[in-house]
């Protein structure tokens, strides 16, 4: 008897009822089917075990659309529900299966099929499916020797974790600002130069600023008698601890007085500034400052002392915030200033300020003063203190990491998957690194680097939650065995996972090609630890999958046994679905309610509204965007040094000097050469490159150069050049040596007790003009090498002006330009001075620097403002150095200390960066969407929502008060790489619905992704939030970044892309490129429209009509 069937859309009918109970089934799908065929190999099967899968749609998953009718004969056993049906290989099962749990792994009697013979089972799946325990122990070996390598490479002492979180390299290598800059800080590294005696004996011990503790007062009005009182006793308490004397700077102005007093308004009422005007008792406040007020030369100090919104008047003294400055100097004692490492040096001035300054500042940061709220800053206090935070917050990921081991536990229901999909994240992390530090030799590994921990946490668990879904997927899927059931679960969840991998892959790959070794190194350990954990997840977790189902997916706890119902039942649930699927909550939420909701004729209009109104208030706040003008934000705000910096940059009338930009116009010296550096050691000095045709012993080179002095100096008024002034003669400020060298040798002239008549010692220098001279000083020269052929008369009065004519004391402003001049031997002329063998004369200039200070504090102007005063400043030094003769023509200009035009240039950088990063990210999703659904209106349609949730992202930043800086630029380039995961999920579900409508499609887009979407997400969501909580900006923005990124990118997927799929979703094979790549295949292959499928070939050949011989 036969009997007319239906399955998974291909008519049928029944044969003969086999032996073991089941019956033999011929269907055919004919060339209209949206279903793939089962290949002629599926003969007569009569096995007990169940076996299929759903039938994929048109665009099947080789990609292969069947046209023509074929006919097989399959068996289907005739099981009841819940009736031994979870064998394999005619095994039964040792106890009843609840069918009301998830982890029922057989399937119902009306299953979809899921058998394709076609595609048999693969190797891989194969051999962990017959050798599970080989297969997990072998691959568990792989991640173990990623520990046991690490451990052994440490304790061999390879610097395998390469840490440094005391700064953040973002220099431009490349860029001449850099290597200008570099060229000048570690010239006098070069062997040949004659060293200067920059000792402390020499040039005064703590003669140079050392770092600087600025402490901030704030209230409604910091002019009290009480207050200034407070202020005065604070002071006080610091500068009389007994270790003080050791480490503050000298006051250069009294050498040997003792020390500097600190800068504040208390110097003004104790005699210091205004002797005539000394009140200690700050009995007449407003009138000793309203003094002060009038004087030109001490109100740029009281202004860089009281606030923007100071009043001073005769009656009337208020500012809301003051500030007193502590310097502390160098060298040290028994240190040099050059040959010294000054790093050295602070690191010592570091532990006197932790161990002396820092109680006392933290106890005045909670209780206050007086009243008044006191912030601090110190750039050694401030190294001290981010060390430590970095290593507080770094513990936040030991709470992701438990929030994911708890949700994944949760989700997978079992100790011991979470336990090794957690252990092989960990492990993948460990290999990342060998390859990073070992393979590919990055010896970096700084704050950004700690941000991929986070990243890798959410990603991996993603990557768990894909394959764990997709195997419980295939238990109400009928399979022959367990290897083909493992190869269904392997083909869909690995291709869903390389998707996602690839495009987050390729978003930190953009990263790499960063100038910026912190941001490029970043992104090439973050695109290796994202290739890791995905082969760790498609080679390692099906092995812990397969060991779990053979031996304890039935294990329950012994205290949780009785709550477990192990009884079954004849026939299926009310509410389970003919799929064979037994559904939970959400699973039920979002093929009904959820489903409903956005298909509705309003509802889906309502979703698409509610998302349309986000899109627009970003575009709003977009408009907003803007740069940053200051450095890396290092704490979040409300910080300490966060405040302090703020206090520092915006509430002062007019900024202290050593926050000012200087420009160096330096000769004699080329671009550094950093060729031999290594690519990551961004502390490399490089190796100095002289330029041989600095001279300045022709006399039109020391006219030229004292002529350029005299023009800077008398620069008319211009916005973008930023000169500081002098407030009385309104002459630009610079420490030009030429000029005070030649000022010097033009009253050494007129020193009527060394020479008997009147000297013209000015400049330029030559043979004829200093010839009484040399005769004079007969002591210090000998005159014999002086003479015809001598040639280095320049250095030759340069050393004598330096050294006050050798008279055993130094100019006062040796200091300032003795590290400005360099000097090595010349073959011919250097000499020895007579009476003071340790200095030498007649030797040849290397290279020499002129200083010109400006106004222009740092961290005010945003890079493209910057950028104009860069080139102004280049344009303004290129101008004056054209006009200079052939031997002092390489003069180049850049700013030394934390040097602001390269800074500048960094911003522009870290903005191109992160368009750059945006664009290569969308293409990119473009591309991979495309080919993986093979349907340009799905990829369309989920790029869109990918970049629209770029655009919401973008709109944060100026929401939360960010500007585009370094961590801004980073996330921007990685928001496309963390939003495509949930939109790729649910494009490929939709792609692969065999429903023919939209309306179905979705429906079973929605009931097989959503959980593992919402899974996937709330992962990552709980791995941010712990984030959140962290003091250092880095963490904290990017814990922000990641939880907006990844809800928006929840939102987006499920509030627009599925209603507009609902709405505009293609339909059948419309939108589908398998005819296009069929077309070129047929073309390739010299197949043509009237040629048949050969049916004896495995599909893979055809038949020509005119011959009838097949070609495959």
């Amino acid at each position: 008897m036969k009997d007319n069937y239906t399955l998974a859309g291909a008519t049928g009918e029944s044969d003969v009822t086999t032996a073991s109970g089941g019956i033999k089934f011929r269907y055919s799908i004919g060339s209209d089917s949206p279903h793939q065929g089962l290949g002629p190999e599926a003969n007569d099967v009569d096995r007990n075990p169940p076996f299929s899968t759903q039938m994929p749609s048109g665009n099947s998953q080789n990609g292969v659309s069947h046209r023509s009718s074929q006919v097989y004969d399959v068996s289907v056993p005739m099981t009841k529900v819940g009736v031994e049906n979870t064998a394999y290989e005619n095994e039964k099962p040792e106890k009843p299966i609840d069918l009301d749990t998830d982890d029922h792994p057989g399937p119902a009697d009306d299953a979809p099929v899921s058998y394709d013979p076609r595609k048999p089972p693969l190797a891989y799946c194969s051999f962990v499916v017959k050798h599970y325990k080989l297969a997990f122990f072998l691959t568990l070996g792989g991640h173990l020797l990623f520990l046991i390598l690490s451990g052994i490479l440490v304790a061999a002492g390879y610097n395998l974790f390469p840490t440094d979180f005391e700064g953040v390299p973002l220099n431009m290598n490349k860029d001449p600002t850099f290597l200008r800059e570099l060229a000048w800080n570690y010239r006098d590294e070069d062997e040949s130069l004659l060293k200067v005696n920059t000792s402390a004996e020499v040039v005064g011990p703590r003669t140079k600023n050392g770092d600087v503790l600025q402490v901030f007062y704030q209230a409604d009005n910091v002019l009290t008698k009480s207050r200034l009182q407070a202020i005065h006793d604070f002071e006080t308490e610091l500068t009389h601890k007994p270790e003080w004397p050791k480490f503050c700077k000298q006051d250069i102005n009294n050498l040997g007085a003792g020390c500097s007093k600190p800068s504040s308004l208390i110097r003004f009422f104790d005699g210091s500034l205004l002797p005539s005007m000394k009140d200690m008792t700050f009995s007449n406040i407003s009138g000793v400052l309203y003094v002060v007020s009038q004087q030109p030369k001490l109100k740029p100090i009281l202004e860089a002392l009281v606030g923007n919104d100071a009043t001073i008047t005769q009656t009337e003294v208020v500012t809301t915030v003051s500030r007193s400055l502590f310097f502390t100097g160098t060298p040290l004692e028994g240190y040099d200033l050059t040959t010294d490492s000054v790093k050295d040096q602070l690191e010592i001035i570091q532990d006197f300020m932790v161990d002396n300054f820092r109680g006392t500042l933290y106890s005045l940061l909670d209780d206050g003063l007086d009243g008044m709220t006191v912030n601090f800053q110190s750039r050694q206090l401030l190294i001290h203190d981010i060390f430590q935070q970095v290593i507080f917050d770094l513990l936040l990921a030991v709470g992701s990491f438990l929030f994911i081991f708890i949700f994944m536990l949760l989700q997978t229901s079992s100790l011991f998957l979470t336990s090794f999909s957690i252990f092989s994240i960990l492990t993948s992390f460990l290999g990342t690194n060998l390859v990073y530090r070992v393979v590919l030799d990055y010896r970096y590994f700084g704050i950004f680097h700690v941000l991929s921990i986070f990243i890798i946490l959410g990603i991996g668990a993603d990557n768990i939650f894909v394959f764990n879904d997709t195997w419980r997927a295939t238990a109400h899927e009928r399979h022959t065995s367990l290897e083909e059931r493992l190869s269904s679960c392997y083909r869909r969840a690995s291709k869903s996972m390389m998707i996602t991998s690839l495009t987050t892959f390729v978003a930190f790959v953009s990263n790499a090609f960063s100038p910026l070794l912190a941001v490029s190194s970043f992104g090439v350990f973050s695109s290796v630890l994202v290739v890791f954990n995905f082969f760790s997840a498609i080679i390692f977790f099906p092995t812990c999958v397969i060991l779990h189902h053979k031996k304890w997916e039935t294990w329950t706890w012994p205290c949780f046994r009785a709550c477990s119902n192990s009884r079954i039942y004849p026939c299926a649930k009310k509410d389970q679905s003919k799929t064979g699927h037994r559904p939970n909550m959400m699973v039920r939420f979002f093929r009904g309610p959820y489903h409903r909701a956005v298909t509705h004729k309003f509802g889906k209009w309502a979703f698409i509204g509610f998302c349309v109104v986000i899109i627009g208030a970003s575009f709003y706040f977009i408009s907003k965007i803007s740069t940053s003008e200051k450095p890396t934000q290092l704490y979040k705000n409300g910080n300490n040094y966060y405040e302090a910096d703020q206090i520092n940059n915006g509430a002062f009338k007019k900024s202290l000097d050593d926050k000012n930009v200087k420009v160096v116009v330096s000769f004699g010296l080329k671009e550094q050469d950093i060729e031999d550096c290594h690519k990551t050691d961004y502390k490399c000095k490089g190796t100095t490159v002289w330029d041989n045709s600095f001279d300045l012993n022709p006399k039109p080179s020391q006219l030229a150069l004292l002529e350029m002095c005299e023009r800077i100096r008398n620069t008319p008024e211009n916005e973008l050049l930023h000169l500081k002034r002098d407030p009385v003669t309104n002459e630009v400020d610079l420490d030009c040596f030429i000029a005070h060298m030649n000022d010097y040798m033009k009253k050494e002239g007129d020193n009527s007790t060394l020479y008997t008549t009147h000297l013209d010692l000015s400049l330029p220098t030559s043979e004829i003009k200093y010839v009484d001279f040399f005769k004079t000083h007969t002591q210090l020269y000998n005159t014999s090498m002086v003479g015809e052929r001598f040639y280095r008369y320049f250095e030759t009065v340069k050393s004598y002006w330096l050294n006050d004519g050798y008279r055993g004391n130094f100019l006062p402003e040796y200091g300032t330009y003795s590290v400005m001049l360099g000097e090595s031997r010349a073959t011919f002329d250097t000499a020895t001075v007579l009476s003071n063998p340790g200095k030498y004369y007649g030797t040849r200039l290397r290279y020499a620097g002129i200083e010109i200070k400006t106004n222009l504090a740092f961290g005010t102007k945003d890079f493209n403002a910057g950028l104009e005063i860069y080139d102004a400043w280049e344009k303004f030094i290129n101008e004056e150095v054209s006009k200079l003769p052939p031997s002092i023509q390489g003069g180049v200009q850049f700013t030394p200390g934390q040097n602001a035009w390269h800074e500048f240039k960094r911003q522009e950088a870290l903005a191109k960066s992160a368009l750059q990063g945006i664009i290569i990210g969308v293409c990119l999703a473009f591309v991979v969407l495309t080919l993986a659904t093979t349907n340009i209106i799905i990829s369309t349609m989920a790029t869109l929502t990918i970049a629209l949730v770029t655009v919401t992202i973008a709109g944060c930043i100026p929401l939360f008060g960010w500007k585009i800086s370094v961590i801004e630029s980073i996330n921007l380039s990685l928001v496309v790489g963390l939003a495509v995961d949930y939109v790729v999920h649910l494009s490929e579900s939709y792609h692969n619905s065999p429903r023919l409508d939209r309306v179905g499609k979705v429906r079973d887009m929605l009931e097989s992704m959503g959980v593992s979407v919402v899974s996937g997400a709330i992962s990552t969501l709980g791995a941010a939030a712990f984030m959140m909580g962290a003091k250092i900006q880095f963490f904290l923005q990017f814990g922000i970044f990641m939880f907006c990124t990844i809800g928006f990118s929840l939102i987006f997927s499920l509030c627009l892309f599925a209603p507009m799929l609902a709405l505009l979703g293609p339909q059948g094979h419309v939108g589908s490129l398998v005819p296009i790549f069929m077309w070129v295949w047929y073309k390739i292959i010299g197949r043509d429209k009237k040629d048949t499928d050969c049916e004896t070939c495995v599909g893979k050949g055809f038949v020509k009509p005119e011959t009838g011989t097949p070609n495959t």
